[in-house]
């Protein structure tokens, strides 16, 4: 593996452990008292307006002759991670991993919302545009 790919995964874990950590100092709303409707638009929203600018960029890019690839192997370590946590339901992971665990912490919303940040970065960060 080379030092760039072990560095990719290095930062994607640290992605994960940095929402556990910021998330740990948020207590929104119990998880009975969330609607269920509140995470998904807490999520999309900001990745719904990312993408239109990068769609644009994309667009614009490709007019002027640009050519552009996607980078997989970031996708996949960065990309995949974060649409797990922005895209699960409210409570999944309370559910699967314990209310005690850590996982558990990335079940509120602004994980969730943080998580959808990610992602939408995440996706800017690999399409590469070359002239």
């Amino acid at each position: 593996m080379t030092m760039q790919r072990l560095a990719t995964v290095v930062s994607a874990l640290a992605m994960l452990i940095g929402l556990m950590a910021v998330t740990a100092g948020f207590r929104d709303l119990p998880l009975d008292e969330r609607p269920a409707w509140m995470v998904l638009e807490l999520a999309l929203w900001p990745l719904l307006a990312l993408a239109v600018m990068e769609g644009a960029r994309l667009a614009a890019a490709g007019r002027r002759g640009a050519r552009w690839r996607l980078d997989w192997w970031r996708l996949l370590v960065h990309g995949l991670p974060a649409l797990g946590v922005a895209g699960a339901p409210a409570g999944w992971f309370t559910l699967h991993f314990g209310a005690g665990t850590a996982l558990s912490l990335l079940d509120f919303p602004t994980a969730k919302v943080m998580a959808a940040m990610w992602l939408a970065l995440a996706l800017r960060a690999a399409v590469e545009v070359t002239p």
